[in-house]
């Protein structure tokens, strides 16, 4: 069988292998890394725009509860309206944190497409190894050919 020169056998194939597998865990850390800043970034551009709208109720939440116990102290005393006020007030606090707490779990930036491209890489490798031929042992007095030599087995 002739071989093309420009063809790779499969020593120099096996010779490559840990420098392509190296670079593929570089390029996939690569990956992973653009996904996290990307994620970080929408994350950060949220927050931020939830803290600018928080300021403006804050202000907002001051003024209805001015309001709410204005109105309460027309049939109670107004220290009794304050304080049924402020009781309300604890209770949506607690509601807010319970709800935030939930949301920042689930939003956890998890590079979810190279876990899945780096686990298909890793279960590809498997495959290549569960499907290989046996080694080919040395018989003493046969050289085995060398790379780019005519006779190489591919």
């Amino acid at each position: 069988m002739i071989r093309k020169k420009d063809e790779a056998g499969t020593f120099e194939l096996l010779a490559r292998l840990p420098q392509q597998i190296v670079s593929l865990a570089k390029i996939e850390y690569q990956n992973a890394k653009r996904e996290i800043i990307a994620k970080a970034k929408r994350a950060g551009i949220g927050a931020g725009a939830i803290v600018v709208a928080l300021f403006f109720l804050f202000f907002m939440l001051e003024a209805l509860v001015i309001a709410a116990i204005a109105a309460l102290a027309l049939v109670w005393p107004w220290w009794l309206a304050a304080l049924v006020v402020a009781a309300g007030l604890l209770l949506l606090a607690a509601l807010a944190i319970l709800g935030g707490v939930a949301l920042l779990k689930r939003g956890n930036p998890v590079p979810e497409e190279t876990l899945d491209r780096v686990g298909g890489d890793l279960s590809a490798i498997g495959e290549v190894r569960v499907n290989a031929e046996p080694p080919v042992h040395h018989h003493p007095g046969r050289e085995m050919p060398r790379v780019g030599e005519e006779g190489n087995w591919r």
